[in-house]
């Protein structure tokens, strides 16, 4: 197995283990798999992005509108947070389903990267069943996946909502949706080469928790990876890889 860098011991390695992630788009053992999920969430992102900045505009119009002239001061002060809030739920939304979309390639590419980390490559051409059989588990997997987080995260989005017209406290609401989002997007993450492992969704929470720090850290760096428009159709797939390299060298031990 390759040795851990030192580095990964600290949350500061999550915005570096992407990037690694990145670089390693261009191995012969993944990069074909890269390409048909980035072209579908190229649409994706597309109709994610014309209909978010459209929701966006109409209700900033409305708040302008709403709100006496004496307070129009109050009205920077709730679009920052407003803006802040959305570009959390932008993130979540588009990864969750762009992750959903290209479950059956990601599963495969955390298998790849799996090899290549612990050097245990097999020169085997794989069959197409198999190859098969690893999409269809991984996206199954992806639906189990969503069944815990939806419930939770309308829970998280109605809290969000009421307390966002409390004053003071709604500076709380990015920091609740954040925080969920970026430990739903760990999870996300390192369920691939869990998964892979054979290891549970529940054993993936427990090992999650047990470094609770390190994985808000890369959950958070997904999310911000996430909002680059453009960048992140290339940085979805490097997420995978980059969580596979950090379950690899940090989590599969635990």
């Amino acid at each position: 197995m390759t040795a851990k860098p030192s580095l990964l011991s600290t949350p500061i390695a999550s915005p570096a283990v992407i990037l690694e992630g990145f670089k390693l788009l261009g191995h012969t053992d993944i990069r074909w798999l890269v390409i048909i999920p980035t072209f579908l969430n190229l649409i994706l992102f597309s109709a994610a992005t014309w209909f978010a900045a459209a929701w966006v505009s109409d209700w900033l119009n409305w708040l302008i509108a709403s709100v006496p002239e004496w307070l129009q001061w109050l009205v920077w002060i709730i679009w920052l947070l407003f803006v802040l809030l959305a570009l959390v739920v932008y993130s979540f939304t588009f990864t969750l389903f762009a992750n959903l979309i290209g479950s059956p390639f990601y599963g495969i590419i955390a298998e790849r990267v799996i090899a290549i980390e612990r050097g245990d490559r097999d020169e085997t051409p794989t069959s197409t069943s198999a190859l098969l059989a690893t999409a269809w588990g991984s996206f199954c997997r992806e639906l189990q996946i969503i069944a815990y987080m939806l419930p939770r995260t309308l829970g998280i989005a109605l809290l969000t909502v009421m307390i966002s017209f409390v004053p003071v406290i709604n500076i709380l609401a990015p920091l609740i949706a954040g925080s969920w989002a970026a430990w739903s997007l760990a999870l996300q993450y390192m369920d691939y080469p869990a998964d892979s492992d054979e290891l549970s969704f529940v054993e993936v929470r427990q090992r999650a928790g047990k470094q609770k720090l390190l994985s808000l850290s890369f959950g958070l760096s997904a999310l911000v990876a996430a909002a680059i428009p453009l960048v992140n159709l290339l940085l979805l797939p490097a997420t995978v890889v980059g969580g596979t390299l950090l379950w690899c060298r940090e989590y599969s031990d635990v």
